[in-house]
């Protein structure tokens, strides 16, 4: 893992997952998940809501939980 490549590392816990989200480096709207240590996909907020990039196997209600942590 490239610490460099990250940055404003936030944690969630839902359940049993662990939720690590990070913002990528050049990139305001762009943020990296990884949940329970494996890589799931991208998500990046477009006036002002959030949506899953092509091929993130984020769950939808995973999903919807990070958005609501987002806003808050």
């Amino acid at each position: 893992m490239d610490i460099k490549a990250a940055k404003a590392k936030k944690e969630i816990k839902v359940g049993s997952e662990v939720i690590v989200i990070n913002g990528v480096k050049g990139d305001d709207t762009l943020y990296r998940v990884v949940i329970n240590q494996c890589f799931k996909g991208y998500i990046q907020k477009r006036d002002g809501e959030y949506h899953r990039i092509d091929g993130s196997s984020i769950h939808d209600l995973i999903f919807a939980r990070i958005c609501h942590f987002m806003q808050n």
